[in-house]
């Protein structure tokens, strides 16, 4: 007969007690512990993907909001500074996007438009718009038309992890298409999804471009760099700068990225 010397009463659901047999200390703790370690990794500490293009994705997302955005760029080449100064208007993760001009003078008007990977600038003297090549150099600046209208990667690379290090990726990006503004990029992306620095190359295989971002911090949109620089191992004395200044969510309509909407200025009808 089992001794009840070995057994508590405790009230059962149904009414009356009920006898139920004691549990060892030490038993309840490996159990406990065992539980705690089964937790999903959500409620722990989860390791950053490696995965090469859900790293670029995510980076994407937090640089590329659907937002209103007030940009400079400050080049200098050969000796001479130019100053620019833009509002871009962009949706799902800059495929597409608007920038208009407000300096100088001179390119007031001059308006550019991203759409289906094609960059279009209206010419306000002709009133017509023109396909330009994304690779194109803007202005005699380090940029591209492609890097002002801060042309995605992830619809334009195939990616690849190359290498890694405990805070950060460097990511291999081949171009899909003849027509990207770089055959091939070497981009370092830190493991909170935040791109770290850039070489671009030819399809010779020649470094043409290199990119440093830095100022990370929130300019209304969330928190990321905010400036990107461009430098040119041709000649390092030639630097250019494009810096977010002013970001406000927003997302525009399909219908306002259109070549007819660089003259109408649609975007204009959805206020502050």
């Amino acid at each position: 007969m089992t001794s009840l010397k070995n057994h508590k009463k405790e009230s059962s659901p149904f009414g009356g007690f009920r006898t139920a047999p004691r549990v060892a200390a030490a038993p309840l703790a490996a159990l406990a512990l065992s539980a705690a370690l089964a937790l999903p990794l959500t409620a722990q500490s989860a390791p950053p993907t490696a995965d090469a293009n859900v790293i670029v994705r995510s980076m994407e997302n937090l640089m590329y909001p659907d937002a209103k955005s007030e940009l400079t760029l400050v080049s200098t080449v050969g000796g001479k500074t130019e100053t620019y100064a833009m509002t871009s208007y962009a949706r799902d993760l800059n495929q597409l996007i608007i920038v208009r001009f407000r300096e100088p003078a001179k390119l007031v008007g001059s308006d550019l438009l991203m759409l289906d990977r094609n960059v279009w600038l209206y010419e306000p003297k002709a009133g017509r718009e023109m396909k330009i090549p994304s690779n194109q150099s803007f202005g005699g600046t380090g940029f591209s038309y492609g890097d002002v209208l801060r042309l995605n990667f992830s619809s334009n690379y195939d990616a690849s992890v190359i290498s890694q290090t405990d805070d950060s990726w460097t990511l291999e990006l081949k171009a899909r298409q003849r027509d990207a503004p770089y055959s091939r990029i070497e981009l370092a992306v830190s493991k909170d999804y935040l791109p770290l620095s850039g070489k671009c190359f030819t399809r010779t295989g020649e470094l043409i471009k290199e990119m440093v971002y830095t100022a990370v911090a929130d300019a209304g949109a969330g928190k990321k760099p905010l400036t990107v620089t461009v430098t040119s191992p041709l000649d390092p004395e030639d630097v250019s700068t494009l810096t977010v200044v002013r970001e406000t969510r927003r997302t525009y309509p399909p219908n306002v990225f259109n070549k007819k909407n660089l003259a109408a200025r649609l975007e204009e009808n959805y206020g502050e």
